[in-house]
């Protein structure tokens, strides 16, 4: 089932007086697609339209449920004539009413990406005057929307996480819009992770690409001029580095006798590294 059903399942199970109701399927007739003579609307969530066709009927509204086969896809309707209620949008100025007028309309034409992909709530009116005249009353409410077209036809949309959490919670969908902010933490904390171990992992390859600098630096010293080369204080860093690799400098300090520090370990290590160079560029003028 998609997260678009689950948010539909919920809007259905909202508690209403009569007038809310009301509200509700004109909500739901606002949201339909018309021709000459009707309104209808088709869904995969047969819960949301057998809901509103129950509550029609509820309210002595002639309907018809429909049903449709499009490409292997069961899609589930409901259809009524154009003047069985009216076009126009009821007074919505109280926020109460304009929560369950707005549940009608996603639940004919609401749409949602799985939050564990993205973050999209859709309103698919089609109709461009309509989609202006409901971002209207969203902005009048607090929130927000925007307006965009795809293929030929108009469409409100919402891609921040907190907004489609909070227009959720307004039309009464409180368990979904907890699901969205859960999933939210849930990806930051996981992301916070990934990017500490990876960190991590970056500073140890480096530890451990410098140590196996200073283990090549020792065994170049050794292989030209021995170990009599070093002073005893370098030969016993020396030996314990080119024979512990994976050791932290602190480890190296903690061997030494007597321990000496961190930073004390660090120069020392400098201090060869800048032998085997010095080293290094003697042999290579000697060998031209």
């Amino acid at each position: 089932m998609s997260f678009a059903s689950d948010i539909k399942i919920e809007l259905c199970k909202n508690e209403s007086d009569k007038n809310q109701l009301r509200l509700l399927c004109m909500g739901a007739a606002f949201a339909m697609s018309e021709d000459e003579d009707s309104r209808y609307f088709k869904t995969e969530c047969k819960k949301a339209a057998d809901y509103i066709e129950q509550t029609m009927s509820q309210l002595k509204i002639p309907c018809r449920k429909i049903k449709h086969e499009m490409r292997g896809t069961t899609l589930y309707g409901v259809e009524l004539s154009k003047d069985a209620l009216p076009s126009e949008i009821p007074d919505c100025s109280d926020d109460d009413a304009f929560g369950v007028f707005l549940r009608g309309v996603f639940l004919v034409c609401g749409g949602a990406a799985d939050p564990e992909k993205g973050y999209q709530l859709e309103i698919f009116l089609h109709s461009e005057e309509k989609c202006r005249r409901l971002l209207s009353l969203i902005e009048e409410h607090g929130m927000s929307a925007k307006l965009s077209t795809r293929r030929g036809s108009s469409f409100l949309y919402i891609k921040e996480s907190e907004k489609i959490s909070d227009i959720l919670t307004f039309m009464g969908a409180m368990m979904q819009a907890m699901e969205i902010m859960n999933i939210k933490i849930f990806k930051e904390v996981r992301n916070n992770v990934n990017r500490s171990v990876n960190c991590e992992a970056a500073n140890l390859n480096k530890t451990i690409a410098a140590a196996n600098k200073q283990a090549d630096d020792i065994r170049y010293i050794f292989e030209t001029k021995g170990r009599s080369y070093l002073s005893d204080e370098l030969l016993q860093v020396a030996d314990i580095r080119i024979n512990g690799s994976e050791l932290s400098l602190s480890d190296i300090g903690a061997m030494l006798e007597p321990p000496i520090s961190r930073s004390g370990v660090n120069h020392r290590l400098k201090k060869i590294s800048e032998i085997a160079e010095k080293l290094r560029i003697e042999n290579k003028h000697t060998a031209k």
